[in-house]
């Protein structure tokens, strides 16, 4: 595959161009041999203000999705991207630590652009800014009711971050999150469970004394959060 903006070769296992440092649209060829382009849709491309391109994919069922043909833009309906990417990628059971750290790296060298906030191509809502999967290097805008929109190369960088363990990775963080939320709820549990009891000892003291113990217990519970 050459690149599309000085026709240079590009390096395997890489769309981004060598010589001229341009990112490359993902090869959707590549993903799946089925890629049938359809008619222009009412969706807007949030950059370019022209009609979005459908663009059937052959995957297990029939799978659509928009593009823009002037900035290569994909369009995902809500849970189609993780959809893409389970249809596309063989399940990991190891994480290649050190192809995640070489993703980051080859998406910061393309030149940075100034962060916009975009229109939903649907409600024309500015969408959300979001990082797509631990170490992925890929910020995506979201629109929670409509969608997720990708820069051109982005969906490649997605899937190469997928087939290097990253959605394994990804669920290890969430996974230790959820068990640092339930730390914390069971360590609140405690210190308000102590609270009641210390408070229920201090009822029927003279004031001044039980007013200084009720300050002291309050210190006490904010030393144990």
């Amino acid at each position: 595959m050459d690149c599309v903006k000085c026709g240079a070769p590009l390096p395997a296992k890489s769309n981004i161009c060598g010589y001229c440092g341009a990112l490359n649209d993902t090869d959707l060829r590549a993903i799946h041999n089925g890629v049938r382009s359809g008619p222009a849709t009412e969706r807007i491309c949030p950059d370019c203000d022209i009609r979005l391109q459908s663009v059937e994919l052959d995957t297990q069922g029939r799978f659509i999705i928009e593009r823009c043909d002037k900035c290569l833009g994909l369009f995902f309906d809500p849970n189609e991207l993780e959809s893409l990417v389970d249809a596309s990628v063989s399940p990991t059971y190891e994480i290649d630590h050190q192809r995640m750290t070489l993703l980051v790296e080859e998406e910061g060298k393309i030149a940075p652009s100034s962060v916009r906030y975009r229109k939903c191509p649907v409600c024309r809502n500015i969408m959300n800014r979001r990082a797509q999967g631990t170490r992925s290097g890929v910020v995506v805008d979201t629109c929670k009711q409509h969608g997720v929109w990708l820069d051109a190369g982005e969906l490649g960088q997605i899937l190469k971050w997928a087939k290097a363990g990253g959605r394994m990775l990804d669920q290890q963080r969430k996974d230790e999150e959820r068990r640092s939320e339930d730390r914390r709820r069971r360590v609140d549990a405690k210190v308000k469970a102590e609270e009641a009891r210390i408070r229920a000892r201090i009822t029927g003291m003279p004031l001044g004394r039980a007013d200084g113990l009720s300050g002291l217990v309050g210190l006490v519970a904010r030393l144990l959060r």
